[in-house]
């Protein structure tokens, strides 16, 4: 995530997966050896990849049928692909492609994969099988892809419980309970410090909902805890949903990021810079300009980007976003009115306003309903001073204020 605004952008996109193969319409009768499997993938590197991925493996020694039904997948060769991509209108694809295929990819990106192997009767495995490929059939194959609540994980849970004829007991004493989404996602981001920043920014208050037990399963690793802990019921009787998971390839571990606080230090040097500038403005009695078309125009950047994902597209987890206190759009448009003398006044009650709502805003962050990233605080610091600064300047008896000075 070229950093901030890809990562925006790549808010939605976490799973990404092989290219689709032939599958058969029902009708393909497993043979008695058959077994269907849970996969769990490990997160990955690469962007698209940090929350791990999850699928369905259906093995049949006497079909020679090793296939693995993948949720998480999408047609690149849309014309419409990189519109409906900005636009959160992305469909998702249930692909089929043989394991080998499958594991391959994640042997190449030194992934882990955990299989575990669903305890469900013939009867049980043929209904699901059967389920999968009506499910593959092109008129369903198509789903409309949702971050939290219809994702490549969730699809599974989803066709487990639903194809499944018994009633699948699920024991979350083994999760965290009461996170929220975003609470969720962190720590997958704790070695991405941009990108972690940068999906902060990006999501808006439904991320802030306290996620149910059910909920967490949008997350592979959620998921195949849950479903390790699960069992049928059949009247009074408790099977386990799993005899348990065992790895069936073994990955190397992702690497530490070197500058963990890089984004922190950043904005820590921005606040120095800003503090040093408006102490030479100050005493000089020479405005620079520049200095806040930089600062505040990228504020407004941001802005418009936060506006875009809030108020155009389709995506719901970046609706009423509260990073939009200050980062505005209106700050983009501030800043051509800089420098000229008849705008004067409208600049003094701007910043006037702003800098109320800059203060009111940094000392009721704790409390705020959305978790806004501490990381951003220098520079919403750094503009809180800039703002104060340029009305400072206003009081003062400062010719050529209305120049472009240095």
């Amino acid at each position: 995530m070229t950093r901030i605004p890809v990562i925006l952008i790549f808010v939605a996109v976490t799973f990404l997966n092989p290219p689709v193969c032939s599958a058969q319409r029902p009708g393909i009768g497993l043979s008695n050896q058959a077994r269907i499997t849970l996969l769990t993938c490990s997160p990955g590197d690469e962007l698209y990849s940090v929350f791990g991925h999850s699928a369905i493996r259906v093995e049949d020694p006497l079909l020679d049928l090793d296939w693995v039904f993948n949720y998480g997948t999408f047609d690149f060769s849309d014309p419409h692909f990189y519109t409906n991509f900005v636009s959160g209108k992305l469909n998702y694809i249930l692909s089929v492609s043989e394991y080998r295929h499958f594991q391959h990819e994640y042997m190449m990106e030194e992934r882990w994969i955990w299989e575990q192997e669903l305890n469900i009767t013939a009867g049980e495995q043929q209904y699901l099988f059967d389920s999968l490929i009506i499910n593959y059939l092109p008129e369903n194959r198509y789903y409309l892809y949702d971050f939290f609540y219809d994702n490549c994980a969730t699809r599974i849970r989803d066709i487990f419980v639903e194809a499944i004829n018994r009633e699948i007991v699920f024991d979350y004493q083994p999760l965290e309970p009461d996170k929220s989404f975003r609470e969720l996602l962190m720590p997958y981001l704790t070695e991405k410090p941009w990108a972690r920043l940068g999906i902060n920014l990006a999501l808006g208050l439904p991320a802030d909902k306290t996620a149910t037990p059910w909920d967490y399963m949008f997350l592979p690793d959620h998921m195949m805890t849950v479903f390790e802990h699960a069992q049928f019921r059949s009247g009074n009787d408790l099977q386990y949903f799993t005899p348990g998971s065992k790895t069936i390839l073994e990955g190397n571990e992702l690497p530490q990021a070197r500058f963990r606080y890089a984004p922190l230090w950043v904005f820590l040097l921005v606040l120095l810079a800003t503090i040093i500038i408006s102490r030479y403005n100050l005493q000089s009695k020479r405005y620079s300009w520049w200095y806040d078309r930089i600062l505040f125009g990228s504020a407004g950047l941001l802005g418009l980007l936060i506006t875009f994902l809030w108020f155009v597209t389709d995506h719901q987890v970046t609706v009423w976003n509260m990073n939009i206190l200050w980062a505005h759009p209106l700050h983009f448009i501030i800043i051509f009115f800089f420098s000229e003398k008849k705008h004067l006044k409208i600049l003094k009650y701007y910043f006037l306003v702003n800098l109320v709502l800059l203060v009111i805003l940094i000392l009721s962050w704790p409390v705020l309903p959305q978790a806004l990233p501490w990381m951003i605080m220098p520079f919403v610091m750094a503009l809180t001073v800039r703002s104060a600064v340029i009305l400072r300047m206003f009081k003062s008896d400062i010719p050529g204020l209305s120049e472009s000075n240095t």
